[in-house]
């Protein structure tokens, strides 16, 4: 037997507004909707655009600015998992998302907890990540998946014989893993290893909201590749070095852009070992790792020394160099991947790591001395730092923590090799989005 709930884009009346601000390809917002045709709520559905946000957006939710935000009467409730209980505790009509039951209820948000802070985080490592890494995260979402699978056993509903709030919340699974799987090219979660998430599955497309929720396939498989492409290709501080050191060098060079989640067999016959990017190819032989490259780069064209000419000053350069490698960088891949107590002691980490290149910079113009160096180059990540605190709002670097490196920062990006170097502005947000979810990228 099938749901039918009439819904409208129009108010319940003067006393009743309810509306969603969303994104279409967003299953945080898709459940939010799902759960209010679900309850025959009439609502009016605002897209955002998530590289420009709108100032009602940010109105509504001024502490994380995201979506989904449920405005009713005026109210503001962000967060999907919050938005469903209010839904729940405010339009008593069926179908009753969460149970009376206090244990019923327990398990069902620590369910959708799982899903949300497991499965859905662990998709994102698969999306963002290639080779060993990417084998690794898709077994840590399979094994996730077999949990919900065992969950769902033995029942119609996960919330029993009616649909209910982790079914709403798990409802990702009914069009956009799906699509996910194909713009990936991967084949994590079928039916043959996953029967009753699949007759689960066959029972949501039953109800007729459900499939009035279903994603646009093609729009949704474009929207996909687009961001990865543009994520992988621009998120990349590796191959950016080395593109500046050629600039600031004047060495004519070929740029061959690589899709990290489709190798060419160039890559992988330029750089074996690692199979990763950037690679400089000179005269046919190649030489892999960034900092590597540099150096190369710097002794094999004399003009615009790059490294100091004085063997200590080039030590300290290197050691300063691997500092920010081997420490700066896995301490802001930590940050988009923490909450509460633990972001805060990772932007404490930060915090200590930058003080030291605070100190390192002190008495001069650039990290290489009176010109733009080396060091420099390699440091070019505090300037994404900014620019993700200027859009973003949370702001790691300040004028009033670190003078000294902000100066720097506003000295570099008056260089105009340096923005040549640079995202374009209008798609920096957009970077900046997929970059607080994806883990740390597979390059050197």
């Amino acid at each position: 037997m099938k749901w039918r709930t009439i819904f409208s884009s129009k108010t319940m009346g003067d006393d009743e507004e309810v509306k969603v601000f969303g994104m279409w390809a967003s299953p945080y917002s898709r459940r939010v909707e799902l759960a209010l045709k679900l309850k025959g709520i009439p609502y009016e559905y605002i897209e955002e655009d998530l590289s420009n946000k709108s100032a009602l957006l940010i109105k509504h939710n001024p502490v994380h600015q995201k979506i989904p935000v449920l405005v009713h009467n005026g109210k503001s409730i962000p967060e999907s998992l919050v938005i469903l209980e209010y839904i729940d505790e405010t339009w008593r009509n069926n179908p009753i998302l969460l149970s009376q039951d206090p244990y019923d209820r327990a398990m069902a948000r620590f369910w959708a907890k799982f899903i949300d802070e497991k499965i859905l985080s662990t998709t994102r490592k698969v999306s963002f990540t290639t080779g060993k890494e990417q084998e690794h995260a898709i077994e840590e979402v399979t094994e996730q998946l077999k949990l919900l699978e065992n969950e769902v056993k033995g029942k119609a509903y996960f919330g029993g014989e009616g649909i209910g709030y982790v079914d709403i919340v798990a409802n990702f699974l009914v069009f956009w893993f799906g699509n996910l799987q194909e713009a990936l090219g991967i084949n994590i979660f079928s039916q043959h290893k996953f029967p009753f998430i699949f007759e689960w599955i066959q029972k949501q497309l039953k109800i007729d909201m459900v499939d009035e929720s279903r994603i646009p396939k093609d729009k949704h498989l474009t929207y996909i590749r687009t961001r990865l492409a543009a994520f992988k290709s621009a998120s990349n501080p590796f191959s950016r070095r080395v593109e500046l050191a050629l600039k600031l060098k004047a060495i004519p060079y070929q740029y061959i852009e690589e899709d990290l989640s489709n190798k060419t067999p160039s890559l992988l016959r330029y750089n074996p070992v690692h199979k990763k990017v950037p690679v400089l190819v000179h005269n046919d032989k190649p030489v892999a790792e960034s900092m590597v490259i540099i150096e190369y780069m710097d002794e094999t064209w004399e003009n615009n020394h790059i490294l100091p000419r004085d063997p200590y000053e080039r030590a300290m350069a290197r050691f300063y160099a691997k500092f920010i490698d081997d420490k700066l960088l896995p301490t802001l891949a930590k940050l988009g991947q923490t909450a509460g107590k633990e972001k805060e002691e990772t932007i404490e980490e930060i915090h200590e790591q930058l003080k030291i290149l605070e100190d390192e910079l002190k008495g001069k113009q650039f990290f290489g001395g009176q010109r733009i160096g080396y060091l420099d180059i390699v440091a070019m990540i505090l300037v994404w730092l900014h620019l993700a605190g200027s859009i973003t709002g949370q702001k790691i670097l300040s004028t009033e923590n670190f003078p000294l490196i902000y100066e720097w920062i506003e000295r570099v990006m008056k260089m105009e090799v340096v923005n040549e170097c640079l995202i374009p502005e209008e798609k920096r947000q957009d970077w900046i989005q997929l970059a607080q979810r994806a883990p740390k990228s597979a390059s050197n």
